[in-house]
């Protein structure tokens, strides 16, 4: 018997979840946030295939599913992961990022079943990734990372005025909360951070309220020194890391789904990973790990199957960018130099 999926939000990243879980054999049905009336018994999303529910179906379709896949707004994260946990979902995977900040999140990893959540995280499902995880356990530290991914806000979603999106809204979007995958994935790969400096950019190119850039600066309990660029304001889109240490240099570009080994004396080894390059590809391979797998399987399991974050994880991610906008100052509330003396 197929595994069944309920999926929560019928936007374009909760359209793909439904058409993924469907790929992978998983029964899936769609609940719409937006009211579409009363949906037929047989009723079908055209985009997805899968079978259309109502708030009258709709909680009896959580009740026994093996997981409910929460992809609505970010402001209504933790309400909606709390509602799947309460009315009988086995599992949650939840979008990224968990909630606008992590004190908002406070009631989800205070609730009984809080270890069945898993967030989002499909970096971590690339072949690219996990090849370069098992190459950087064999560096010697200490080591240093730079981290970046730099885009084109508008390049997003063309057929939609980005202004208008959540990406735009200063309570829940932001390139920090955005692009949480990065410190998320770097947290894997380097340990766990402590925020050593961030500099926040709300203005720019962008006519929006949420910041549009972001450089931080941490250290790891696994000494590692690491720096992170983020931005929607950069064209063409790049995406990457970079690690040095004295076993070594690595390179990981996503765009190009390209690993680069370089040893101590030069000699270099490039590995391609055209799947990753596939994006329901990768976003299937994380879809079977959060079916077959709980979030409280071992570390190292998690990892080689490209599981999600936990929902541990996915908290501390959002803690460290609550922490780079605190200590960070956007341009508008930096200081101005004294004016000249007429």
């Amino acid at each position: 018997m197929s595994a069944s999926v309920v999926v929560r939000g019928s936007g374009s990243i909760g359209q793909r979840h439904a058409r993924v879980f469907r790929q992978v054999g998983a029964d899936v049905a769609l609940w719409p946030v937006r009211d579409r009336g009363p949906a037929a018994a047989d009723a079908v999303d055209e985009a997805t295939g899968a079978r259309l529910l109502d708030d009258t179906s709709g909680p009896d379709a959580v009740r026994g599913a093996a997981l409910v896949v929460v992809a609505t707004d970010t402001s209504r994260h933790v309400a909606d992961a709390l509602e799947a946990l309460d009315g009988g979902a086995e599992k949650v995977l939840l979008e990224k990022p968990v909630a606008p900040t992590a004190a908002d999140a406070a009631a989800l990893t205070a609730h009984l079943r809080h270890t069945l959540v898993w967030v989002a995280a499909p970096l971590r499902a690339h072949e690219g990734f996990r090849h370069l995880h098992r190459l950087v356990r064999h560096l010697t530290p200490p080591g240093s990372a730079h981290v970046w991914s730099q885009s084109w806000l508008p390049d997003w979603r063309p057929d939609r005025d980005y202004r208008e999106s959540y990406s735009a809204r200063v309570d829940e979007g932001g390139v920090l909360r955005d692009l949480v995958h990065e410190i998320d994935y770097a947290g894997v790969l380097f340990g766990a951070p402590t925020l050593l400096g961030a500099a926040v950019e709300t203005s720019g190119p962008l006519e929006i309220e949420s910041d549009q850039a972001a450089t931080l600066l941490w250290s790891t309990d696994r000494s590692f020194t690491v720096t992170a660029r983020l931005d929607y304001t950069t064209r063409p889109t790049s995406r990457g890391v970079v690690v040095q240490s004295p076993g070594g240099r690595l390179e990981w570009d996503i765009v190009r789904a390209t690993v680069r080994h370089t040893t101590p004396e030069g000699d270099t080894t490039d590995q391609v990973f055209d799947l990753d390059l596939d994006r329901d590809i990768v976003m299937g391979t994380q879809a079977r790990a959060a079916l077959d797998l709980l979030p409280t399987a071992p570390a190292d399991q998690r990892i080689a199957r490209g599981a999600p974050a936990t929902l541990a994880d996915g908290v501390a991610a959002v803690r460290l960018c609550d922490e780079a906008r605190t200590t960070g100052l956007a341009d508008g509330d930096r200081p101005r130099p004294p004016e000249e003396p007429t």
